[in-house]
């Protein structure tokens, strides 16, 4: 357990600095509206948050049955928390260009892809288990 969480923090932590110095500092050198820096750091956690209570809860056989649901409803969370965090920028009065837009989805589908990569790991362990 402990090693497949020091995996997530890892591959979690490039992700974050490479996916934030590429998408910040090369592919959008003007200024953007909302704090995208923020929306990184903000998948970065949750999506090592998710990660890692998986972990546990596989490793210690506590409500295996029920993972499935578990991942969905924290998927929900997710977007749910996400929303209020950054309803400024999600409900504000001026509308946001298409480029800002697609900026602000890039963070959420590189972390959320590579979650999902990690939880299907775990959920095939405990099925094979």
């Amino acid at each position: 357990m402990l090693k497949s969480i020091l995996t997530y923090c890892i591959v979690f932590s490039f992700l974050f600095f490479l996916g934030k110095f590429i998408h910040i500092d090369i592919f959008l050198e003007d200024q953007l509206v909302f704090p995208l820096d923020t929306m990184y750091l903000y998948h970065y956690l949750f999506s090592l948050g998710v990660c890692s209570m998986f972990a546990y809860l596989a490793f210690n056989d506590i409500l295996t049955a029920q993972l499935g649901i578990i991942y969905l409803v924290t998927l929900a969370l997710k977007l749910i928390f996400f929303t209020i965090i950054f309803k400024a920028v999600i409900f504000s009065e001026t509308s946001l260009p298409r480029v800002d837009r697609i900026a602000m989805l890039i963070p959420m589908l590189l972390f959320l892809t590579i979650e999902v990569l990690f939880i299907s790991k775990i959920l095939n362990k405990t099925l094979v288990k």
